[in-house]
């Protein structure tokens, strides 16, 4: 992390799921769909970018947040099934960075998110700090979603 990166966001949980099945609900756009509500779409640049991972890949995410509506370019820069995946997206706030890393425990996966901002001016690293908890919370109940959605796929299937 670069010193004018600020992490506002992370999540760690052990997820009774095997590392490929936690992983293909963080890579593959229709599964993060089922558990991540402020996901709309992401518009790849070309049919073979959707299909395969891997850094460089640019698309435009759109999404949903309190009624509004807005499209943000993004770019993975880096990507390394199953373990993970960074993407950069960046706004007129500055570059907010995703990473995802997963690791094997046992039968299952330990998995860390976590959402850091380099802020473009000091009123957005300002604004970031005042709403990062906030943020937290819309966060939370997304990945939380994630862990149960993944649980429960698997009792289902057993």
């Amino acid at each position: 992390m670069s010193k004018k990166e600020m992490l506002v966001y992370r999540f760690e949980r052990v997820v009774n799921a095997p590392i490929d099945v936690v992983f293909e609900y963080v890579d593959n756009d229709e599964k993060v769909k089922l558990w991540n509500t402020m996901i709309v779409e992401n518009i790849y640049e070309s049919e073979e970018d959707a299909r395969m991972g891997k850094p460089g890949t640019k698309f435009k995410s759109v999404q949903k947040f309190d009624n509004k509506t807005f499209t943000v370019d993004c770019v993975m820069t880096e990507y390394d099934p199953p373990y993970k995946i960074v993407l950069h997206s960046e706004s007129k706030e500055g570059i907010s960075i995703s990473r995802y890393f997963l690791s094997r425990e046992y039968n299952s996966t330990r998995l860390v998110v976590e959402a850091s901002l380099i802020p473009r001016n000091f009123l957005y690293k300002f604004t970031a700090k005042i709403f990062g908890k906030a943020a937290g919370f819309v966060f939370n109940e997304q990945f939380e979603n994630l862990v149960r959605l993944i649980e429960e796929e698997l009792d289902e299937a057993y």
